[in-house]
């Protein structure tokens, strides 16, 4: 693709403009979560200040949510997501929510590896917030999907299973975008750091999603990596929220009733 066409298929906050709309709610409805719920907040999971986890617990033995934000590698926070906690631990699920050191502070490796280091410690830790290590489910949205989909690829035997929204599987196209510049991938670590190109056998249950109104390169990320998945014997399932794009579409993964939500639910109760 052209540059240009990379911008229009990848740059999604000029795609939404209304985003800044979505990002004041989630941090407001965030705060209330925290204020309202028994949570342990910031509790560190490596060296690096945005290494901090946020542990949202649901009862002795309950299943684990892992949450890693979005926000293209270099924006956001685990702070603005807190609202995704509240459904589900009102279900028994408990959640926990990783933050990362961000781009260009630390590379794309070291960014990786703050992730896994956060999904280490959950695992580590889970019994002592009631949580059952044996069913941790890793889930994240957009460059969290990315995260979350080399998280179960190369902890296929620590983790029940993934759902990976929005997430990019091939990060060829970012060689020629604009987030590049905080990036600093180069031919051979976009196609290292790209899941698509690691896909384990075997390996738990992926449930990859999307909105319905995102673009047709989301579309194609999402249709190529389930292709990747299931050709090694996988078992995978597509999820397409109708209506949804690529913000309101974590709005459904936090919304009791959505597609996403459901399946999501039903995916953790069945670990």
């Amino acid at each position: 693709m052209t540059a240009a066409e990379i911008d229009r298929q990848y740059n999604f906050r000029k795609l939404v403009p209304e985003h800044p709309a979505y990002f004041a709610r989630w941090q407001a409805e965030s705060e209330a979560v925290r204020a309202r719920l028994n949570g342990r907040y910031d509790v560190p999971t490596g060296p690096h200040p945005r290494q901090r986890a946020d542990v949202f617990p649901a009862g002795e033995g309950a299943p684990v949510l892992v949450f890693i934000h979005g926000g293209y590698w270099r924006a956001l926070s685990k702070d603005l997501h807190s609202f995704i906690a509240a459904p589900y631990v009102e279900r028994g699920v408990a959640v926990v929510l990783l933050g990362y050191g961000l781009c260009s502070e630390v590379t794309m490796d070291e960014l990786c590896g703050h992730a896994q280091a956060g999904l280490d410690w959950v695992i580590a830790n889970a019994a002592g917030f009631g949580g059952d290590p044996r069913r941790v489910v890793v889930s994240g949205h957009s460059a969290g999907g990315h995260l979350t989909a080399k998280l179960v690829s190369e902890n296929r035997d620590r983790v029940a299973g993934g759902i990976p929204i929005s997430g990019l599987y091939d990060l060829e196209p970012m060689l020629g975008f604009e987030v590049n510049e905080q990036l600093r991938l180069d031919p051979d670590s976009a196609r290292r750091l790209s899941p698509i190109h690691a896909v384990p056998t075997p390996a738990p249950l992926l449930m990859p999603a999307l909105g319905g109104l995102e673009t047709d390169a989301m579309h194609r990320q999402q249709a190529d990596y389930a292709l990747a998945w299931a050709a090694q014997g996988n078992a995978v399932r597509e999820i397409v929220e109708p209506g949804a794009d690529h913000f309101s579409v974590v709005d459904r993964f936090a919304e009791p009733g959505s597609l996403l939500f459901e399946a999501a639910l039903a995916m953790l109760k069945d670990r």
